[in-house]
């Protein structure tokens, strides 16, 4: 998957009330969950249809994305910047959340899942709100066409 990760701890305030030993087995639990599967990549999976024509999405996004000096293409981030743009949303979100995965209020699963979709949408309105560096060749946002690229963006929860 064409992705950008980055990893950083997050803090969260959960009220532990009576029972300490209870507190201590939600924090192992969560030890547990919060390592393999359980994270988050945004971008363009393996599984990404080609274009009608047979050209490779994810070969046209790490071409946007990083441009291509030998081709003459100037880079055009849409999924770095759209992640680091909104990093303090999904830091928000995630306090949030996982403060309800510790008072067993959301799954893992459900609160990865709804980050990954904020992220999705952030990541597709980038591709959307580009102007520059324009196309020769057209006028218009130079990423948005067909809008095969825009919609092939998606997210995933787990290691592959």
């Amino acid at each position: 998957m064409l992705a950008f990760s980055r990893y950083k701890p997050v803090k969260a305030t959960v009220k532990v009330k009576n029972k300490p030993q209870d507190a201590i087995k939600q924090l192992e639990r969560l030890n547990k969950e919060f390592r393999g599967d359980n994270r988050v990549k945004v971008g363009l999976p393996k599984s990404s249809n080609a274009y009608p024509d047979g050209t490779s999405v994810i070969m046209v996004g790490v071409v946007h994305e990083f441009g291509s000096p030998s081709r003459n293409i100037p880079q055009r981030s849409f999924l770095r910047t759209g992640i680091i743009e909104n990093r303090k949303v999904y830091i928000s979100m995630a306090r949030t959340l996982l403060s309800k995965v510790i008072e067993e209020k959301m799954s893992m699963h459900k609160a990865l899942s709804l980050i990954g979709l904020q992220a999705q949408t952030d990541v597709r309105d980038k591709i959307t709100d580009i102007e520059e560096p324009p196309l020769k060749y057209r006028d218009g946002n130079p990423l948005v066409d067909t809008g095969h690229l825009r919609q092939s963006i998606t997210y995933q929860i787990g290691e592959d």
